[in-house]
């Protein structure tokens, strides 16, 4: 089995497991990447009334005048940064408790650590981070700034994955023996240039939270269990190269991430785990989850018909309830000083699928012990 390093804690530096910060009686918010993300979350955070977006940021001023146009807010009555070192002066602001970051995937891990070294709690966007390296990063900044960082995995929050978490806690199915998770999503052109440059550069599953997430809730991953190895195998990139060139125009021969991944994950506990990635064949969108247990079988999120621009004109306002119910409960349990749903270990365990699987792939699908990053 390959291992990874697992760094020690620095003196004086101890776990925010079940962290509980000084409660307030309402949340002043910076929001920095104001692309369509970022407006669907600040749109959705404006309905909470204990939220108060104090602080809007993006690297491009343009973004920043459209968000406050699409809000109805003024220069007068928030903050605005832009440019390269934007993220910084609203990670500073004095009237900011909460960062949230929908930045690109890959400026995610910067703009959270000067959000944690200010003194702010964090709410990142998923994926967290890409790297190992990046994730215990997180980690460290976040238990020595004693603040909360969290993932913004929105399918924890939808109402049917609730409503199975709720029951499997109960033991409706007895005691859970294996579960199972796809996240099929065709790319198309939506998300051209920037995510299929990532799928041409990186094998493994890149994209894992939607389905692990709420799998790792139900099966009270970090608490009672934890996950303890993992090994990935993907297919050829027949459907990858040959999606690339339509979208981009131009070959992409040496595309490495394969048309479909598949991860099978084992729990200290002896439980199982199945998680299937695919973005490139035409199928329908799909979150499907399923728990096996001794008594039962829980299914949530069977196979969406329709083609992919049917799915697309539905895709946002779906996502918008779980969206809204995640952004409500972060803001309750930041005003209550209630330790938080999802918290940086969960972020790092869950988002450790991403190199790890990469590293089982690339070393002729071998098992990877999975780090324990609450060591």
């Amino acid at each position: 089995m390959i291992q990874t390093p697992i760094p020690t804690r620095a003196q004086g530096q101890s776990s925010v497991l079940g962290l509980q910060a000084q409660p307030m009686s309402e949340v002043r918010i910076a929001f920095i990447g104001l692309g369509e993300r970022g407006l669907t979350a600040m749109r959705l955070m404006s309905l909470i009334p204990q939220a108060r977006i104090t602080v809007l940021c993006d690297y491009s001023p343009e973004r920043v005048e459209t968000a406050l146009n699409v809000m109805g807010m003024t220069a007068a009555t928030v903050s605005c940064f832009s440019g390269p070192e934007g993220y910084r002066q609203a990670c500073a602001a004095e009237d900011v408790d909460l960062v949230y970051i929908c930045t690109d995937w890959l400026s995610h891990v910067t703009v959270a650590v000067a959000a944690l070294r200010a003194g702010k709690h964090t709410a990142i966007e998923v994926p967290g981070a890409l790297t190992l390296n990046d994730l215990w990063l997180l980690v460290d900044t976040a238990e020595q700034s004693r603040r909360h960082c969290t993932l913004l995995e929105n399918c924890c929050y939808d109402q049917e994955v609730q409503q199975a978490i709720l029951d499997i806690q109960h033991h409706a199915i007895g005691e859970i023996v294996h579960a199972e998770g796809c996240y099929y999503h065709e790319l198309s052109g939506r998300w051209s240039p920037w995510r299929l440059d990532i799928n041409r550069r990186q094998r493994g599953d890149l994209y894992p939270t939607h389905e692990l997430g709420p799998l790792c809730m139900a099966l009270g991953i970090n608490r009672t269990d934890r996950l303890h190895t993992l090994v990935s195998m993907d297919s050829a990139s027949w459907a990858g190269c040959q999606h690339y060139a339509t979208v981009m125009g131009n070959e992409a021969p040496d595309f490495q991430n394969g048309d479909h991944t598949t991860t099978l994950i084992r729990t200290e506990l002896g439980r199982t785990i199945v998680l299937r990635h695919d973005v490139m064949t035409k199928q329908p969108y799909s979150r499907h989850l399923r728990f096996l247990g001794t008594k039962g079988v829980i299914d949530t999120g069977r196979d969406t018909g329709g083609n992919f621009e049917q799915i697309c004109s539905s895709f946002l306002s779906a996502h918008d309830p779980m969206t809204y119910e995640m952004n409500r409960r972060l803001i309750e349990c930041l005003c209550q000083g209630l330790p938080l749903d999802i918290d940086v270990y969960d972020l790092a365990t869950w988002c450790a699928v991403i190199p790890l699987s990469r590293l089982s792939i690339e070393s002729g699908f071998q098992p990877v012990a999975i780090p324990d990053f609450l060591r």
